[in-house]
């Protein structure tokens, strides 16, 4: 008889990582049931009892993430936080468990090269504090729970960085990029990968569940990586942008992330027996279906 791949319910449909996920699960064969935020609010527990009653999945992903969350008060920090709890918890009602997606901003300026598992926790950033508090949530509620930690995530799609830089650098001579930060870019499509790698084998019987991280292969500054992306854009279309300035992230209008956001990925080898991939194959194959589908 043909081993039956899982049902699978993901949240957060429309996001980077949501749109690799399904993309790939249903190319592997999994029975997929794929949910944005107009389909699903998982701040609505009845919504999402209903959803898992109707769907039955066994495994639930959540991809379900807003960086606009500077403030608790915020719906943003209602979705990272309260959406996941009510996630795991209905999660444990229904008998299902569930997949959820944290970051390497739950960590801070810590004196390592790489932040295992095991490291204390002190996100700089309000969105890094409500990714911690889901991460806490989840624990409490689900004992049947994968956390996956990563870092930098880039895609094609929507509002990726990828795409605001190649928009920036088209209209724009100069842009000014944080030079002190250090870590990892890791592809969505890489990642959903990795996700549906750990599903098949807990579904197999595995019962290695908990937090893992998981980014890709070789560490860059923020800088070195827009440099990349342009160099790669390059090979597509001539691009205007003269001059990339080395700033400190203070001086830029985002979110204060920590200096240093790599991942040791040793436990995720040694438990699931999944290998690092390099970010650069994974910036081009971006690149590529960018430009094919702007063409």
């Amino acid at each position: 008889m043909l081993f039956e791949l899982p049902t699978l319910l993901i949240t957060g449909a429309q996001g980077q990582l949501g749109y690799e996920l399904e993309a790939l699960a249903r190319e592997e064969g999994f029975d997929v049931v794929a949910l944005d935020a107009k389909q699903l609010d998982i701040c609505d527990a009845a919504g999402v009892r209903a959803a898992l009653k109707e769907h039955r999945p066994r495994f639930l992903i959540n991809a379900a993430a807003v960086l606009n969350a500077e403030e608790e008060s915020s719906a943003g920090y209602a979705v990272n936080t309260r959406g996941a709890a009510i996630l795991a918890e209905s999660c444990a009602e229904a008998g299902c468990a569930m997949v959820h997606v944290s970051c390497a901003e739950v960590f801070s300026d810590q004196a390592v090269a790489v932040y295992s598992e095991e490291d204390d926790v002190a996100p700089l950033s309000q969105y890094g504090k409500s990714k911690l508090r889901s991460e806490e949530l989840v624990r409490a509620a689900l004992s049947e729970h994968i956390i996956v930690r990563t870092g930098w995530l880039f895609s094609s799609r929507g509002n990726s960085f990828v795409r605001e830089l190649l928009e920036q650098a088209r209209h724009q001579v100069e842009i000014s990029v944080a030079d002190d930060l250090q870590g990892t870019p890791t592809s969505a499509a890489d990642l959903a990968r990795v996700i549906l790698a750990m599903i098949k084998q807990l579904d197999c019987g595995s019962s290695s569940w908990g937090t893992y991280h998981y980014c890709a292969a070789e560490s860059i500054s923020w800088f070195g990586f827009v440099e990349a992306i342009v160099a790669a854009a390059r090979q597509y279309e001539e691009i205007p942008l003269d001059r990339l300035i080395a700033v400190p992230q203070s001086e830029l209008r985002m979110r204060r992330q920590p200096a240093n956001s790599c991942l040791d990925c040793d436990k995720i080898l040694s438990t699931f027996g999944i290998h690092q991939r390099t970010w650069r194959s994974g910036l081009m194959q971006v690149i590529r279906s960018y430009y094919s589908w702007a063409a």
